[in-house]
């Protein structure tokens, strides 16, 4: 159970978040992308809180907000309401999920450590330096690849487009 004090702080999260994102006024992808990399700062910059947006909303009155808010914005931008509920559910998996932790900052920097067990991994060692790049670009991967596949579903939802004329 999340305690009131959490749930304060995730409120907190939530305003900063859709103070700064327009759901509802961007397109869906522009608004998608522009709340994922701000939800992933957000929580970034709190990551004890984390745990607490993964978790269903619950009767939290910021968490039940914040699911309003990306629901709606969803279904006013076309997707069906079982698909926006997964859209939803899946976007905030893959943001909670990246805010967690750094993996490239798990390797230590001790390079015998890989040197005759692991010989694959002959060059963990420098990820240590690089983990917001890599972390930054990994997320970025991520994020675009989820934004291109839901092109695609809402494109088969949606039905084919009619052709440009030039």
């Amino acid at each position: 159970m999340i305690d009131a004090g959490v749930d304060g702080v995730v409120g907190g999260v939530d305003r900063t978040v859709f103070a700064t994102v327009g759901l509802g006024r961007d397109d869906r992808h522009t608004a998608l992308r522009t709340w994922a990399r701000a939800y992933r700062d957000a929580l970034a910059a709190r990551p004890n809180v984390v745990p607490a947006p993964a978790q269903a909303p619950g009767r939290r009155p910021s968490a039940l907000r914040a699911a309003d808010a990306v629901f709606g914005a969803l279904v006013d931008a076309g997707w069906p309401r079982a698909q926006a509920t997964r859209v939803g559910v899946l976007m905030r998996y893959f943001v909670t999920g990246s805010a967690l932790g750094s993996f490239a900052g798990g390797f230590p920097d001790d390079a015998r450590l890989y040197a005759d067990e692991y010989p694959h991994l002959d060059q963990a060692h420098l990820l240590a330096d690089l983990q917001r790049e890599i972390n930054e670009s990994a997320f970025e991967a991520g994020l675009e690849a989820l934004l291109v596949g839901l092109t695609r579903r809402y494109e088969r939802l949606e039905g084919p487009r009619p052709a440009a004329h030039g």
